[in-house]
């Protein structure tokens, strides 16, 4: 099949283009900057096709389409924004304008990836595709559950739309470092805060294979939990001292007071006094974290986690290969 795939030069889409090319399928790319593309995925030793577009400009999703069975929509703005922080189109009107021009198209399966934090703080102890969303505490947040419940509506109709919720990316070989490498170059080079709560890790490399399986056309609408491994802060910690080979003390804090600092941390933003990627809205998604129940996903595409020291450790290669931490 020939994929088009937006998103393709971030983290989770140059992986799945590497995957879908090892699968055998043609793979086209719609970027804002094209020339980007052989960068990203030279690391990865593949190249494909790359189509000058953007997400929010129904003409150029169309033209990318033509000649597509089926599409990737992984194109985002990432990150979980400081209080009041403006957000792009991407989120909301890309994901409406991809997802009715793929349809318009006729291409089966549009396959869509969100982020479990539009579950988070969740009442439910395991989150499960009926859990409900959690009401957003940003612009950026805000953006990612309006999206979310435009794929449900599709879904609802019976439109062939395939959505994944990720959990925490983690894994080698990025073309940015913020997200998961910016916790990880904070632990390693200052401190980490352990606060409750905790996060579901999903090495990059799954990721990818599970949307790889997942583009079989005929099978309508599917929702699928990609949460990952579970794993407190305190077992967060523990993994990343043992990839890295070093002790790795972290400083225990209460919900409160992790909360409390990413408060203080907003406030500071607005004043650019500080950059920290700490917010409110992160410190409450961290500490409200619960494990998300993948069984179903796992078994429907024949797919099982790797081991998540594996993918520390590779993480931690590959940032020591970039000098981004000191070799051991």
């Amino acid at each position: 099949m020939k994929v088009l795939v937006t998103g393709g030069t971030g983290f989770v889409g140059s992986h799945t283009v590497a995957a879908l090319l090892r699968h055998g399928h043609e793979v086209r790319v719609l970027a804002r900057t094209p020339g980007r593309l052989p960068v990203v995925l030279a690391p990865l030793g593949v190249t494909a096709e790359a189509v000058p577009g953007d997400v929010t400009d129904a003409g150029s999703v169309a033209a990318a389409l033509d000649g597509c069975d089926t599409v990737l929509h992984a194109a985002a703005e990432i990150g979980v924004g400081g209080a009041g922080g403006q957000v792009s189109d991407v989120n909301v009107v890309g994901t409406r304008t991809v997802l009715a021009e793929a349809l318009a198209a006729g291409v089966d399966p549009v396959v869509y990836t969100s982020t479990v934090t539009v579950y988070l703080p969740s009442r439910d102890p395991v989150v499960t595709p009926s859990s409900a969303l959690a009401e957003p505490r940003s612009a950026y947040g805000a953006s990612k559950r309006d999206a979310e419940l435009l794929v449900r509506e599709h879904q609802d109709r019976g439109d062939p739309v395939t959505s994944f919720t990720l959990g925490g990316i983690y894994g080698p070989t990025s073309p940015h470092l913020d997200g998961s490498f910016q916790a990880i170059l904070g632990a390693l080079g200052s401190m980490m805060l352990v606060p409750p709560g905790g996060l579901g890790v999903v090495d990059v490399r799954d990721a990818a294979e599970l949307l790889t399986r997942a583009m079989e056309p005929g099978r309508g609408p599917r929702h699928y939990l990609a949460g990952g491994q579970y794993v407190s802060w305190a077992e967060w910690t523990a993994l990343l001292g043992e990839a890295a080979g070093v002790d790795l003390h972290g400083h225990v804090v209460t919900a409160e007071e992790m909360i409390d600092l990413g408060r203080k941390f907003d406030a500071q933003r607005g004043s650019g006094a500080v950059d920290a990627p700490l917010s409110e809205e992160a410190a409450v998604i961290m500490t409200s974290g619960v494990p998300t129940d993948d069984t179903a996903t796992l078994a429907d595409l024949g797919m099982a986690y790797r081991p998540l020291l594996d993918t520390f450790r590779d993480t931690v290669a590959f940032l020591r290969a970039g000098g981004h931490l000191p070799a051991r």
